[in-house]
């Protein structure tokens, strides 16, 4: 199982309730409006509008096709597993995402995978974040820890392997915007003082969210940006490449510290 042909399901109907009533098989645990929710706080789109363009640009520059090549690339040169890849509209209204995170935004989970592309989009940032939500999907299956028993200190990890993955495979000059938000040096401070002290915060604290996005008192994308700098530093000291560290555990990267 690869790409899903959700083109299909939205010419049949763009409705977002219908669209998660197909992908309910997929989260059973979970209700209808329940999977709306989450997949919108993710950003996909709520009310969409130019769905005819967006379909258009999908087929007339092969989107599907080519998502599945990139999946199929990856899937070999990291053994990953074979998942279902959904792919939606973007939520367009989002001007974050619309400019920050240009026009794309994705979720992994262990077992699929979501992309959500503006009408907008091209295919070197589509690639860049295939490229960082698929490895979420191999290092949640590559590492002992379950997904639902991480800290901030795994998601952290994560977070900086995948982008890292990004600045391995494309360059830095396609790694997302929070990289460069700070110096070595702030990251480093951000490190010592803010997340080690809380490593333990689980993933069903309200301050694991804070620390990862920035929010709050906290800065911008501080779990992020901090674990991008861990993860390269440790790559940069170890020279030690992507693959060698999906199934490394968090704790033995942050050593270094």
């Amino acid at each position: 199982m690869s790409v899903i042909d959700t083109k299909k399901w939205l010419k049949e109907t763009p409705d977002q309730l219908d669209i998660c009533r197909k992908l309910k098989a997929y989260f059973p645990h979970l209700k209808t409006g329940e999977i709306t929710k989450h997949l919108n706080s993710f950003g996909m789109y709520k009310r969409i509008g130019k769905l005819d363009e967006w379909l258009e640009k999908m087929e007339k520059e092969s989107i599907y096709e080519f998502v599945k090549e990139e999946e199929q690339k990856l899937k070999e040169e990291w053994n990953g597993p074979n998942i279902p890849i959904f792919i939606f509209p973007s939520d367009m209204n989002n001007r974050k995402i619309e400019t920050e995170y240009k026009g794309r935004a994705g979720l992994a989970f262990h077992d699929k995978l979501f992309l959500f592309l503006s009408l907008n989009i091209v295919k070197s940032n589509i690639k860049s974040v295939l490229i960082h939500e698929y490895h979420h999907v191999c290092r949640i299956s590559s590492v002992s820890k379950k997904e639902q028993d991480f800290t901030i200190i795994d998601t952290v990890i994560l977070e900086g392997l995948a982008e890292n993955a990004v600045r391995e495979k494309m360059g830095d000059h396609h790694v997302a915007a929070w990289t460069t938000f700070y110096t070595d040096a702030q990251c480093e401070r951000f490190f010592e003082r803010i997340i080690y002290p809380q490593r333990d915060v689980s993933i069903e604290s309200r301050n694991y969210s804070q620390l990862m996005y920035g929010t709050g008192l906290y800065p911008n994308m501080l779990g992020y940006a901090v674990g991008y700098y861990i993860v390269k530093n440790y790559m940069n000291q170890t020279g030690k490449k992507t693959i060698d560290l999906l199934g490394t555990p968090a704790e033995e990267i942050i050593k270094r510290n």
